[in-house]
């Protein structure tokens, strides 16, 4: 089997300020554990993928933080969005170079920053996964597989899976058509998949041959055909940049989930039950690390007195909290963010709004 792991690392976390910045974004910070979010990503796949095989996507900016946080990376690994455009355009990259190495790979696709409760299950899931994607169906056409994480809360910030007939399954695992996509429901839908069963949230994780995923976009966006074959001939030599630059000028941006999948007949969902989240905002964060309703999960040098169910980060300074519950306070050396939790999404709000005012510091002061 020869497997390949393709990293988007290029978003900026915008619900994760004050601590996320533009110079230092989600997938830099260690928010679980003492590791990066991106180191975690590397170390999670290493012991079933060698580092030679990994490849990661993201912007020039981010591209010295990256390679300082997985120094290992062989520096043609990193792949250089000339701009972003979402998950879509960076798959296709990131696929088209792995091709050009290995005509038959297979390539698990993940994000950077997402934390996973149980990582040999992961493993184990993934390799699943990867025979499954090596195996033709009934059409004669290999397969785009998605994990499908097993909800646990009528949750509106995540797409959800709704599942159709059993193609194959294993000891702990069945494989299942995708019956359709539905994007971050309102709370009235999400509680009524939840009662009927049979949905689950959209892990953003993939399993596919690369071929298999490239044709996909061929077939679906004819547009793209002729700058992906223009890019492939200039993928891994000096034309590279320019090409890429060229590449995004041409092409559309948008979620491999609506470009892709949600429109691919051949598309299936493996459920999984370990623990997951992806980390979107300071209440996912809350909601992965807590393990009681009551308790306050406190990092820095942080005083609770008469206060339940609350998060805070503090960084230089002593933090006090006093008779609250439910609240997020996040301190950094040039702000502080106090936040009921169930307003989390609206942190973005704040960033944009400070943008607009010309006030957002892209860095903390040092």
């Amino acid at each position: 089997m020869d497997l390949y792991a393709l990293i988007m690392a290029g978003g900026e976390g915008k619900r994760f300020w004050p601590l996320s910045r533009k110079d230092k974004p989600k997938q830099f910070l260690s928010l679980v554990g003492g590791k990066s979010m991106i180191r975690q990503t590397v170390d999670r796949v290493l012991p079933i993928i060698p580092i030679e095989k990994i490849f990661i996507v993201t912007l020039e900016r981010y591209a010295r933080e990256t390679l300082r946080h997985v120094p290992e990376l062989p520096a043609e690994n990193l792949i250089i969005e000339p701009e972003g455009k979402n998950t879509g355009p960076a798959i296709a990259v990131g696929t088209l170079r792995i091709k050009k190495l290995s005509p038959d790979a297979l390539t698990v696709v993940l994000p950077a920053d997402h934390a996973i409760g149980k990582e040999e299950a992961f493993r184990e899931v993934i390799l699943y996964a990867a025979q499954i994607a090596d195996m033709k169906l009934h059409n004669n056409e290999y397969p785009l597989i998605t994990l499908g994480i097993k909800p646990v809360r009528p949750e509106t910030g995540y797409g959800y899976i709704k599942e159709g007939e059993t193609v194959d399954k294993s000891d702990r695992y069945e494989v299942k058509r995708v019956e359709r996509f539905t994007e971050k429901p309102d709370s009235t839908t999400a509680r009524r998949f939840l009662e009927q069963g049979g949905y689950y949230w959209n892990s953003g994780i993939f399993i596919w041959k690369a071929f298999s995923i490239l044709d996909a976009f061929e077939k679906l966006l004819p547009d793209w055909s002729k700058p992906l074959d223009s890019l492939l001939d200039d993928l891994i030599t000096n034309r590279e940049k320019t090409g890429l630059i060229r590449f995004y000028r041409q092409i559309e941006a948008g979620p491999i989930d609506k470009l892709i999948l949600e429109k691919w007949g051949n598309t299936l969902v493996i459920p999984v039950d370990f623990s997951w989240s992806d980390i979107g905002s300071w209440q996912a964060l809350d909601e992965f690390l807590r393990i009681s309703d009551g308790e306050n999960i406190l990092r820095g040098e942080v005083v609770a007195v008469d206060s339940t169910s609350c998060l805070v980060f503090g960084d230089k300074r002593l933090v006090a909290i006093v008779g609250v519950k439910g609240l997020v306070v996040v301190e950094t050396d040039d702000a502080i963010l106090v936040l009921d939790k169930e307003k989390a999404q609206d942190v973005k709000k704040v960033v944009e709004m400070l943008e607009k005012e010309g006030k957002l510091r892209v860095e903390s002061k040092k």
